[in-house]
């Protein structure tokens, strides 16, 4: 992975792993190893889809149905999120 694509990377905290891979004895910079969690994109979706039911139950705010849909996507990116974490790591 380029440094242009982490600092690009939307909200990468809690979603990679790093490692220090080499320490150069001159200089002492070191060398990381970055690896983005494979889970990463279903994050991501899981973001769409709350944006779409938040914006859904704007447009429709007597829908309950709605409500309670946005609320149980929240719970599992809520649940989703913490796995990751304790799973790959911060």
């Amino acid at each position: 992975m380029k440094l242009i694509d982490l600092i690009l990377e939307k909200d990468q905290v809690g979603y990679i792993s790093s490692e220090p891979k080499m320490v150069n004895k001159e200089t002492g910079t070191i060398q990381w190893d970055i690896t983005p969690t494979p889970l990463k994109g279903a994050i991501d979706q899981l973001d769409d889809a709350l944006g779409s039911l938040q914006r859904g139950i704007k447009d429709n705010p007597g829908d309950d149905k709605l409500v309670k849909y946005e609320e149980a996507f929240s719970k599992l990116k809520k649940s989703l999120k913490t796995h990751i974490t304790r799973t790959y790591g911060k």
